[in-house]
């Protein structure tokens, strides 16, 4: 016959079963017993069976508090592998800032300051035929709004915000990185300003 003890300490139950993260069913299994007796032990109706409460004394041995402060990484090769991943991905954002989005906005802008003076300085030269100037004109049309797309998707400042936002996610995560690593964070890892490249 299974034997019952009672007394204090059916809130050792729950304070096992959140120290680990263990459900009452759970809990119950490793105890072997039902997960209604754990329940009713934790309410307080019913306590559990002596044999139970010593395994439940046993699993409560291993209680401790929480390390304090970030652990250091078991193997800092994941870490190492993404804050290059970061850096590298860094470097490819500034250089589209620095170059690819400003060469490719600057056509886009000039295509856009001449866009009524272009089928002036087309008209002037020597005239086309009806039908090729209707096709002159729907090419300009095209011309023109694929400079507005240009710069309002591309090139313009939102893509060059939007580019300066990913890359000072990624130098931050490569700092980030660095200290989780216990190295120095990179003087050229800082996130850039939000004002445009000169």
């Amino acid at each position: 016959m299974i034997r019952f003890t009672a007394g204090a300490g059916e809130g050792l139950s729950a304070a096992v079963r959140r120290h680990f993260g263990f459900s009452q069913l759970e809990l119950a299994r490793l105890l072997g017993v039902s997960q209604v007796q754990v329940a009713q032990a934790e309410t307080g109706p019913r306590p559990l069976p002596a044999d139970a409460r010593a395994r439940l004394r046993a699993l409560s041995g291993l209680l401790a508090p929480a390390p304090t402060g970030p652990a250091p990484p078991d193997d800092p090769a994941p870490l190492v592998k993404r804050r290059a991943a970061c850096l590298d991905q860094a470097r490819r954002l500034r250089h589209r800032l620095r170059h690819e989005l400003p060469a490719r906005a600057q056509p886009a802008r000039h295509r856009l300051a001449a866009a009524s003076a272009l089928p002036a300085a087309l008209a002037a030269a020597l005239p086309l035929p009806p039908r090729a100037q209707d096709t002159q004109q729907a090419q300009l049309v095209l011309l023109h709004n694929a400079a507005r797309t240009e710069l309002t998707t591309r090139s313009g400042p939102t893509a060059e915000a939007l580019l300066r936002a990913r890359l000072a996610g990624l130098l931050a995560e490569a700092n980030a990185l660095a200290q989780a690593l216990g190295e120095p964070a990179d003087p050229d890892d800082s996130p850039p300003s939000l004002r445009p490249l000169a």
